[in-house]
């Protein structure tokens, strides 16, 4: 729920906007905002895409508080989130996660989807790919996607900021590691990794060609802060 009103929102926007002029050939930035500042955010910005944090698992009907696919469709949103950790803390399973990707791809939305809720910072890297697997196969379960379409993110959610102070630092080969292992089970996808990066630990992770961008939190709230770790990851190729 950050930033708290349409006018910190604009202001950021604009400022990542400008900021990334000199990158955008070399990477793609995308925004996600709260929704209430979508409309807003599409006439503030042009190369930055727009993404939404969530949508709702049925596609219309008497859902209050409810945000559906045909909705973000035709505002033209291009990204939505798809079963991020703290969704999953709120009792999303992967069943659920899967009706949402289906209707995201239905709808021309191109899903980000995340996988690693439930795992430990004392977890093996073994365990960690047998949680992610089954994450990835119940998602995905009846879905195919074009190359790009689809992205993943890999949250090792216990190293999720909770506040200022609070983020925990992940080893960059486990990182390489994980994501390198989702792209062997889905190569059409594009892999990022998402876990407290920031402009102080993102040079460690971008060095990585296993991880292709970042699933940005708190940092992204800072535009300069966010300007670093975005130019971190635009190499040429």
């Amino acid at each position: 729920m950050n930033p708290q009103t349409i006018e910190e929102a604009r202001k950021l926007a604009a400022r990542v906007e400008h900021g990334q002029l000199g990158t955008h050939r070399h990477v793609e930035t995308a925004i996600c905002p709260p929704f209430v500042f979508l409309p807003a955010l599409k006439h503030t910005i042009h190369h930055v895409k727009i993404g939404a944090q969530n949508v709702s698992a049925e596609e219309k009907g008497p859902h209050t508080g409810e945000v559906s696919a045909v909705m973000l469709e035709h505002l033209g949103i291009k990204y939505v989130i798809v079963g991020h950790s703290e969704r999953r803390a709120l009792g999303e399973d992967d069943e659920f996660i899967n009706h949402k990707m289906k209707l995201a791809k239905d709808h021309k939305l191109h899903p980000i989807l995340c996988v690693g809720f439930g795992t430990t910072k004392s977890m093996a890297a073994s365990r960690v790919k047998t949680i992610i697997s089954k994450q990835l196969k119940a998602g995905l379960a009846g879905l195919k996607f074009e190359k790009n379409f689809l992205t993943i993110a890999y949250e090792p959610v216990w190293a999720i900021s909770k506040g200022p102070g609070t983020a925990v630092t992940v080893a960059p080969e486990h990182a390489a590691e994980i994501t390198g292992y989702i792209k062997e089970k889905q190569p059409e996808s594009r892999v990022l990794y998402g876990g407290s990066i920031t402009s102080r630990n993102v040079d460690e992770l971008s060095v990585y060609n296993e991880i292709e961008g970042g699933l940005v939190g708190g940092a992204s709230l800072d535009a300069a802060e966010f300007l670093k770790i975005i130019k971190s990851f635009a190499k040429e190729t």
